[in-house]
């Protein structure tokens, strides 16, 4: 990737959720002579005016550095996908995505750390698996993804509302199966999804 690409892929590396569950989210003061040698390469067309670019700017572009210069050969394969993609959308979709990034940007620690944690379970997935979660999302209504959200706001707040135990109890039955339903076919992570429904669901009162 020129380097030219490279400049474009670092400054559009936050607003792709690249860098939300890698680096720590502090603004420190960053002067050019404390970045390295990789560093300063990557960011050379700023050395003259870096001194006037505000902190949290310099700390976002140097993230975007860091991450690029620790990637290996297929990740920066991965990122030029994600730098095409980004190209063919329209400037409503990346609006979109700009104040998706806001948006996280404003929540509360826990909330963000729990979107990170999600995001590296939707990573762990086979290829094949994360594909099909997409594929079904864009498939999705917006009245369909508008339900979906509800029921993960319902969950999340059921879960809030249980002990401490009960909810790593949950967490450790999310983490097997996660493990498990790699393996299985369709219809057995159907069935297993089911069994692990039944086994949370609180019993029922018997009517009278």
């Amino acid at each position: 990737m020129s380097n030219k690409k490279t400049l474009k892929f670092i400054f559009l590396s936050t607003l792709l959720g690249l860098s939300c569950s890698v680096y720590a989210e502090t603004e420190k003061s960053v002067s050019w002579d404390n970045l390295n040698g990789n560093e300063q390469k990557l960011l050379n067309r700023f050395k003259d005016r870096w001194g006037e670019i505000p902190e949290q700017r310099k700390n976002r572009l140097l993230k975007g550095a860091k991450r690029w210069d620790g990637m290996s050969q297929e990740q920066k394969r991965q990122a030029k996908n994600r730098l095409q993609r980004w190209k063919k959308m329209t400037p409503e979709q990346r609006q979109k995505i700009r104040s998706r990034y806001e948006k996280f940007r404003a929540l509360p620690q826990d909330e963000k750390q729990r979107i990170r944690q999600q995001r590296e379970w939707f990573k762990s997935l086979p290829q094949e698996r994360r594909q099909k979660l997409r594929d079904r999302w864009n498939n999705m209504t917006a009245e369909q993804r508008d339900s979906f959200r509800q029921r993960l706001k319902e969950r999340r707040a059921e879960l809030g509302s249980m002990p401490a135990e009960q909810r790593e109890q949950i967490k450790s039955q999310r983490q097997e199966f996660s493990k498990k339903s790699r393996n299985m076919s369709p219809a057995e992570r159907r069935s297993a999804r089911e069994n692990l429904r039944q086994r949370r669901a609180p019993p029922r009162t018997p009517r009278r």
